[in-house]
């Protein structure tokens, strides 16, 4: 099996510092640039996030379809990465832009650069995802690339958290607005360099375009018989809409619960710090406990703290910014152990199906895993709209608990209920280290029965 050296490691890893710079844009804080900078209701806000969710059902694993299916001599998905890059760039800047571009037309304006950003995004995530299941087969290998990708989309995300409000103020001197756009603009440049690192860091064998491409029927049984694949996303997206909900209920909170607004970027950025700084723990312990008891002991830790932070109705800085210190410190194993379990679903599903079919469990855990963040986000902006939030000013008190509640509770039981889950993920690295070695057993039985009969058989067929 392929033997990945620290720079393409690290290269790889790179590529989520990017991609968080755009992603963590969107998730923090787009829903406040929708509805306190350009003064959209909140569900009309919500509404704008939902749709795009809708069509990520099709482009997603549609994407995924398309880059196992892609033939040319630089592989499968790094194509994707090189070219793609910059036209993500640009539509990211556009979701900012284009409000002040039609004025007269602001939803309209939202909606479609919002659908374009997800659309392009799309295109450079699934394959920037798949890649990780070809460039190597050892789930050890795979745990120390998910860990280094995670603490690079960690800083990715600090930046943007730390950063972004407060350069946005800065840069629009007195017009928040524009400020974004400029904010956006140098995002999206930093993004696209970061993909261009990944090109060049990493290597994926030439594909024939005379190799025969899979069926729509056999990747259908591929997933049919996936079993750990489904678990896992399942608890992915449980999880996720809670994380989701919780993390951007959690700005509103400290704006107007705890009563300081100053503080959210600080705030914000030491959660997100918490979670890069665990990464190397967390990753050390998962070689010696195994990836799903980790994941289960940081949900039920993030479930601790958040019911603490839930009961403990704690408004000032400093005890905020411990807390969602260790929110992160605990949490962030999650996000590590499923970009490390998911690649060895491949496997999985590969010995239960005799095909293999990377684009498609990285298409469909992104479509998984934006659904849930979509979702979140939009029913964030109808609960808020539903309970009188008002923008920029006092809340009442029914819309004040109702964002504790969001903030922290509805985390806490999220977050319990997807390790719950987890328990009945049916691989650990010793089954999968089993997996692999009776695939290339499988494989080198048929190689030797077609050979001399069958020469261009198809690689990805078992």
């Amino acid at each position: 099996m392929p033997v990945v050296g620290w720079p393409t490691i690290i290269g790889y890893g790179a590529g989520d510092f990017g991609l968080n710079l755009y992603f963590t844009g969107l998730n923090l804080y787009l829903l406040y640039y929708y509805t306190d900078v350009l003064g959209i209701h909140p569900a009309t806000a919500g509404l704008i996030f939902m749709l795009p969710v809708i069509w990520d059902g099709l482009s997603d694993p549609l994407m995924g379809w398309l880059a196992t299916r892609t033939r040319t001599s630089l592989g499968r998905f790094r194509p994707y990465i090189v070219f793609a890059s910059p036209l993500v760039g640009v539509s990211f800047v556009g979701m900012f832009a284009a409000p002040l571009w039609f004025s007269d037309h602001v939803f309209v304006a939202c909606l479609v650069s919002h659908l374009l950003f997800r659309t392009l995004y799309t295109v450079v995530s699934v394959p920037y995802s798949s890649l990780a299941a070809v460039l190597t087969q050892d789930s050890q290998a795979r745990g120390t690339m998910a860990g280094v990708r995670i603490f690079a989309a960690m800083g990715g995300g600090l930046l943007t958290a730390a950063s972004m409000l407060t350069l946005a103020t800065t840069l629009g001197e007195g017009n928040v607005q524009l400020g974004f756009v400029y904010v956006s603009l140098i995002y999206a440049g930093l993004a696209t360099l970061m993909m261009a690192v990944v090109f060049f860091s990493t290597r994926e064998a030439p594909v024939s375009k005379d190799e025969p491409r899979l069926s729509t029927r056999q990747t259908l049984l591929f997933l049919s018989r996936n079993h750990a694949f489904w678990i896992l996303c399942s608890a992915s997206f449980l999880g996720v809409i809670g994380a989701t909900m919780g993390g951007k209920a959690f700005v509103y909170y400290i704006n107007y619960y705890a009563g300081q607004p100053e503080a959210v970027s600080q705030i914000m950025a030491i959660g997100i710090a918490g979670a890069g700084l665990a990464i190397p723990i967390w990753t050390w312990i998962a070689r010696r406990l195994g990836k799903r008891s980790v994941w289960m002991i940081s949900g039920i830790g993030v479930a601790a703290v958040n019911f603490f932070l839930y009961v403990g109705d704690v408004r000032d800085v400093l005890t905020l910014s411990i807390l969602a210190g260790a929110n992160g410190l605990i949490g962030g194993a999650v996000a590590v152990m499923f970009w490390s379990m998911l690649p060895d679903t491949v496997e999985y599903g590969q010995w239960h199906s005799r095909v293999r079919d990377e684009g498609i469990v990285f298409g469909l855990s992104q479509l998984i895993s934006k659904s849930a963040s979509g979702v979140g986000v939009g029913m964030l902006g109808l609960i808020l709209g539903a309970v009188g939030y008002t923008a920029n000013e006092a809340q009442s008190e029914n819309a004040l608990q109702m964002i504790r509640s969001l903030s922290f509770g509805l985390p806490a039981l999220t977050s319990a209920l997807a390790a719950l889950m987890i328990w009945f993920y049916p691989l650990d690295t010793a089954l999968h280290a089993r997996l692999v070695a009776a695939l290339a057993r499988r494989e080198s039985k048929l190689h030797a029965q077609s050979k001399g009969s069958n020469p261009q058989r198809h690689s990805h067929q078992i």
